[in-house]
C-alpha cells in the first residue's frame, strides 16, 4: 500500500503537488464563498455602495456625477466627500450589466478572490507552499474578508491595492524598473480608495523605498524617478486636497475635476491629526486594542455579532510573527518579503492610532495582520501536526461563522442595507404616476435620496435643478426633496421643522400626499383602517385612500422661484432680502453650498429698546446671527431661507455674511417698515 503510494507521487508532476491540489480546492471553495447569492447577502443594498454605483452610472451616461461634476478626483457625495476609484473601477461592468446591486458588487468580489491567488503566491515565494497553504486557509475563511469582499463600498478596496503592489514586489523580476513602477503605482493609487490612504500611502512607500535599498534594488536615482511617478499619480488628489484645505474654488483641468465639498471634509472628522486632542487620541486606544483583539464593533456591514476581522486573541500570534520577521532580520539580515509586510503592519498601525476606529476604518491592517499571524503560527508551533491541530481549530471557528453568516446574516443586516427598498419604491412609482412620493427615513435623510437616484437611474441634472438640499455646509446635507420624492425625517424633524416650511412655500404639502414609503417600525404606529399598507421586507408600501386624487395631481417637484411678496422691496446684495409674514426671506438666485458656508450675521434695531433683554439694551440691537442650515436650503439652483423674526416691533436691520469668522463678505442694511 506505502508503494503505491509513493508511485502515484512519483507519477505527479510538480504543478499537480499535493499542496497545490489543496490550494486549487481552497481558492474554489473561497470564490464560492464570495459568489454564492452575490445580489441577495447582503440583502438590499447599503447607500454608500448606492453613491459609488450611482456615480459611476451618471459619469457613463452624462460624464457628470450628481453635483455635476465631471470626472472628479473626488466624489463630493453627500457634502463630505467619497472616494471615487471604486466608481471608476464599476465602470465596464455597468456599461456591460446595466446598474443594479449584483453588477455593482462583482468587481468587488473579483478583487477579493484575487486577493486570495495574490496572497497564496507571496507565501509560496516568501516562506514555501506549506506556510502559502496555511496563509490561504486563513484568508480563505476570514470572516472580515469573507463579507469585505461580497459589498462594494470604497474603503473595501483599499487592502487589494496594498496587496497588489506587495505582490510585485515579490516577484522574481521585482529589480526591473517597469515592475516597480506599477507597484509604486498600485500603491499611489489607494489615494483615490480611501481616505486613510492620505496618511497610509506615502508612510508606506516610504517604507518601501527603504526595503528597496535595503534589498540593493533600486538605487537614489531610480527612486527619485519613482518618487516623480507616484507623485504624477496622486496630483489630482493632492490638489484636490489643497482646494479644500485653503478654500479655493473648485477647479476643472483637462476635463478632471478637483471640487471643493461644501462641508467638513471626512477624512478631518474620522482623523485625529485633523480634529480631537491628545485625550480623544488616548481614549481611542482602547478601542483599537478591543478590535484588534477580535471583539466585533457593533456594525452590522462589518461583522457578524461575536466574530471580529480576526479571531479572538489572534492579534497575539501576529506579534509574534512581527518579532520573528525582526529577529530573522537583525540576525540573518534577511531583508526578505516577510519585511516588507512587516512594515505594511507598521504603517498601517501608526495610521489607526490615529483614526476614530471601526472595523472598516482599520481594513489597511487585516492583511498584514493575517499575514504575520500565519508566521507566528509557524513560529510557535513546530512540529507538523500542532499546526494542522490549529489550522483544524481555525477551520472549525470559522466554520460557524460561515453557516450563520449565509444562514442568519439576511435578517441581521437588513436595516442597514435597507432591504425591500427597491421593490416598495417600484411599487410607489407604479401606482403614484406623476404624483408626489414621500419616502420616511428615520434619521438620516440625506443618505436615502441616493435609493430612487440608483434604482430609477434619475439623470443628475434633473437632480441638480430640482432638489431641495438643506444644511448645505454640514458633513452630510440631506436632501429633502427632487423630482417626485419628498424625504421625511421624523425623528430629527416634527410637523413644524424647516422642510415643510419649504415645501409648503413651493405649493407642497405633506398633508396632501397619498403614496408613502415606510420603514416598518413607523408604519406600525399607524392606523391600518384608513390605509393600505403592503410589506416589502424592511419598508412598507402605504397609500391613503382618504387623500383625493386632485390634491396630489400636481407633478413632479419644480424648483422654488423668487419669493411672491416683497414688503419692504428687496435688498439687492449678495442675497436678495423679502419681508414675509413674521420673517425674513433670504434668497439667490445660480446659488450653491459654497453661498452658504459662512455664517450670517443678522442685527435687529427694535422700535422700542426697551423690548431688548438688558444685556442688550446698551447696545441698542438685537444680535441673531445664524448658519444657512438652521433655516434655509438650496433648491434647485436657488437658495433659500425662512428667517424668524422676534415678536415685538423691528424697526430696522443689518445683516450680511461674515468670511472667514473676521471680515465681511457682504452686508445689507434697510428699514423694515414694522
Amino acid at each position: 500500500m506505502l508503494l503505491q503510494r509513493i508511485r502515484l507521487r512519483q507519477r505527479l508532476p510538480a504543478s499537480l503537488s499535493p499542496e497545490l491540489i489543496a490550494a486549487a480546492l481552497l481558492l474554489a471553495t473561497g470564490a464560492t464563498l464570495r459568489l454564492y447569492a452575490l445580489g441577495e447577502i447582503p440583502p438590499g443594498l447599503h447607500q454608500d455602495e448606492a453613491a459609488s454605483g450611482y456615480a459611476a452610472w451618471a459619469l457613463l451616461n452624462f460624464g457628470i456625477d450628481r453635483n455635476g461634476f465631471s470626472w472628479p478626483a473626488l466624489l463630493v457625495d453627500a457634502g463630505s466627500g467619497k472616494s471615487v476609484l471604486y466608481s471608476y473601477l464599476t465602470l465596464p461592468f455597468i456599461a456591460l450589466g446595466g446598474l443594479n446591486v449584483t453588477v455593482l458588487r462583482i468587481p468587488m468580489v473579483l478583487t477579493g478572490i484575487l486577493a486570495l491567488f495574490l496572497m497564496w503566491k507571496i507565501g509560496a515565494k516568501a516562506g514555501g507552499r506549506p506556510f502559502a497553504l496555511l496563509l490561504l486557509l486563513l484568508l480563505t475563511f476570514n470572516s472580515w474578508h469573507l463579507m469585505t469582499s461580497r459589498w462594494a463600498i470604497e474603503a473595501n478596496l483599499l487592502p487589494f491595492m496594498l496587496l497588489l503592489s506587495v505582490y510585485l514586489l515579490s516577484r522574481d523580476d521585482r529589480g526591473r524598473f517597469y515592475i516597480q513602477a506599477l507597484a509604486v503605482s498600485a500603491l499611489t493609487l489607494t489615494v483615490y480608495a480611501y481616505g486613510t490612504a492620505y496618511a497610509l500611502a506615502p508612510l508606506f512607500l516610504a517604507l518601501v523605498f527603504i526595503w528597496l535599498m535595503l534589498n540593493r534594488l533600486a538605487d537614489w536615482r531610480r527612486l527619485l524617478v519613482l518618487s516623480a511617478l507616484a507623485g504624477i499619480v496622486a496630483l489630482p488628489i493632492v490638489l484636490t486636497l489643497a482646494v479644500n484645505t485653503f478654500d479655493w474654488d473648485s477647479i476643472v483641468l483637462l476635463g478632471v475635476s478637483l471640487p471643493r465639498v461644501p462641508g467638513p471634509p471626512r477624512y478631518e472628522y474620522i482623523s485625529y491629526l485633523f480634529r480631537g486632542s491628545g485625550a480623544d487620541f488616548i481614549a481611542n486606544l482602547p478601542r483599537v486594542a478591543v478590535l484588534l483583539l477580535g471583539w466585533d464593533d457593533g456594525r452590522p456591514q462589518n461583522t457578524l455579532p461575536g466574530f471580529g476581522a480576526l479571531p479572538p486573541f489572534a492579534i497575539l500570534l501576529s506579534l509574534v510573527g512581527f518579532g520573528a520577521v525582526l529577529c530573522r532580520a537583525k540576525v540573518h539580515q534577511d531583508y526578505g518579503v516577510h519585511l516588507l509586510l512587516a512594515g505594511w503592519f507598521v504603517a498601517a498601525l501608526l495610521v489607526v492610532l490615529l483614526t476614530q476606529v471601526n472595523i472598516q476604518r482599520m481594513n489597511g491592517i487585516w492583511l498584514p495582520a493575517i499575514y504575520l499571524m500565519a508566521l507566528g503560527i509557524f513560529a510557535v508551533c513546530r512540529p507538523r501536526p500542532i499546526i494542522y491541530a490549529v489550522a483544524a481549530a481555525y477551520l472549525a471557528f470559522s466554520s460557524v461563522f460561515v453557516y450563520q453568516y449565509f444562514r442568519e446574516y439576511k435578517d441581521i443586516a437588513a436595516e442597514i442595507f435597507n432591504a425591500g427598498m427597491e421593490a416598495a419604491l417600484q411599487r410607489a412609482v407604479t401606482a403614484a404616476g406623476d404624483d408626489l412620493i414621500a419616502v420616511h427615513i428615520p434619521d438620516l435623510p440625506g443618505f436615502a435620496a441616493i435609493y430612487p437616484m440608483f434604482y430609477h437611474q434619475i439623470p443628475p441634472r434633473q437632480y441638480r435643478e430640482s432638489g431641495v438640499i438643506a444644511g448645505p455646509y454640514t458633513a452630510f446635507y440631506p436632501t429633502r426633496a427632487y423630482g417626485q420624492f419628498v424625504f421625511v425625517s421624523p425623528l430629527r424633524e416634527g410637523p413644524d421643522g424647516l422642510y415643510r416650511r419649504l415645501l409648503q412655500s413651493g405649493g407642497i404639502s405633506l398633508d396632501t400626499v397619498a403614496h408613502h414609503i415606510m420603514p416598518v417600525s413607523e408604519a406600525a404606529e399607524l392606523a391600518p383602517d384608513s390605509l393600505l399598507l403592503e410589506r416589502y421586507e424592511q419598508y412598507f408600501y402605504v397609500y391613503d385612500p382618504a387623500i383625493p386624487a386632485a390634491a396630489v395631481a400636481r407633478g413632479p417637484l419644480q424648483p422654488l422661484a423668487r419669493p411672491a411678496v416683497a414688503t419692504p422691496a428687496a435688498v439687492r446684495a449678495e442675497f436678495d432680502i423679502y419681508r414675509e409674514g413674521n420673517g425674513l426671506i433670504y434668497y439667490k438666485e445660480n446659488c450653491d453650498a459654497y453661498d452658504t458656508r459662512e455664517k450670517f450675521f443678522l442685527h435687529l434695531e427694535p422700535v422700542n429698546t426697551a423690548d431688548l433683554p438688558p444685556e442688550r439694551q446698551g447696545l441698542g440691537f438685537a444680535n441673531r446671527d445664524f448658519r444657512f442650515n438652521l433655516y434655509g436650503a438650496l433648491y434647485g439652483r436657488n437658495c433659500w431661507a425662512l428667517v424668524p423674526l422676534p415678536d415685538y416691533p423691528v424697526a430696522s436691520i443689518r445683516t450680511g455674511q461674515f468670511v472667514d469668522g473676521k471680515g465681511e463678505l457682504w452686508r445689507a442694511q434697510f428699514p423694515l417698515g414694522r
